[in-house]
């Protein structure tokens, strides 16, 4: 729990210039139903992802708490600030040396994992996602089954340069409609089940977060990403998102063919007719996160004695 704090803290530090005061956007369905995404939707979402360096402030934390204590939380950090800095070699042979001193913890195979692709070895990388995945299905939070299939597919981009054309990295596949409805089948999860709708939506969120802030445009596997995350938000999320998500996969490398110019002339008329109104009763979309359970009842009093 201590290192999940303090990744936190620093993941905190690292989007504080870029991130809005708060989180309390209003979205649209394709409909034209307002409602409260409680995540960034729109500009707001795209601002987010690109790639900007660590904070200084975030580094010298980092190294003033490993040099106290260089327990496994605190060389973890350390790992991926090397990653941050874009040291990535210096980074493989860090957590090489972390899973030599602590074997077995599931941050370390993911954070190796992600400095090994960003060094170039795309198959032993793909070794150590499955391996993190392995000994926690909930690294991640469960979105590492996204990671090994981009990391698949770049592998297979090594030999067949065409293989994204009419593919899916994320495995799932919309109809040419101007709407289309959320695909009937779903790719498999970190457990080998299918996700839910609102657990794609967030692989694609929590991976390209990550991605976008390491790569920069061009790049086909980011834009082939893009492009679903997009119209996922189109099916079933803020087409606000949409709207800002479809002009990024063009800068990663998409074609704006006459599809997406059709969905984007569609998403401008929906939220021109849908104005500034306030959401109104509680709705909830198709892929944003479900809300938490009820809390359970309060145990009743205790019974009193008599006599």
């Amino acid at each position: 729990m201590r290192l999940l704090r303090t990744i936190a803290a620093l993941a905190l530090l690292s989007l504080a210039p870029a991130a809005p005061a708060c989180i309390n956007t209003i979205g649209t369905d394709h409909s034209g139903h307002r409602f409260f995404p409680n995540w960034y939707a729109g500009d707001d979402l795209t601002a987010l992802m690109k790639p900007h360096p660590p904070r200084r402030d975030w580094v010298e934390f980092a190294i003033e708490r490993v040099r106290k204590d260089p327990d496994f939380g605190n060389l973890v950090n350390i790992g991926v600030v090397l990653i941050r800095q874009g040291q990535h070699v210096r980074a493989v042979e860090h957590f090489l040396t972390v899973e030599r001193l602590f074997p077995g913890h599931s941050e370390t195979a993911a954070n190796l994992g992600t400095a090994l692709e960003l060094s170039g070895h795309d198959r032993v990388a793909l070794r150590w996602i499955r391996i993190g995945m392995r000994r926690d299905p909930d690294e991640h939070h469960r979105t590492e089954w996204l990671h090994a299939r981009i990391l698949e597919a770049k592998i297979a981009m090594a030999s067949d340069p065409g293989y994204l054309q009419g593919r899916s990295i994320a495995g799932v596949s919309f109809a040419a409609d101007l709407v289309p409805p959320l695909p009937a089948q779903l790719p498999p999860g970190n457990d080998g089940r299918p996700v839910a709708a609102w657990e794609l939506n967030k692989a694609l969120s929590y991976q390209l977060f990550e991605r976008t802030a390491f790569v920069a445009p061009p790049d086909p596997v980011v834009a082939n990403l893009l492009m679903d995350w997009a119209t996922l938000n189109l099916a079933g999320g803020p087409i606000e998102s949409a709207a800002a998500l479809y002009p990024m996969a063009v800068r990663y490398g998409a074609r704006r063919d006459a599809l997406m110019e059709r969905r984007l002339a569609h998403i401008r008329r929906v939220l021109a007719k849908a104005g500034n109104r306030r959401p109104a009763g509680d709705y909830a979309c198709a892929i944003c996160d479900p809300p938490p359970p009820p809390l359970p009842p309060p145990p009743p009093p205790p019974r009193k004695q008599n006599g």
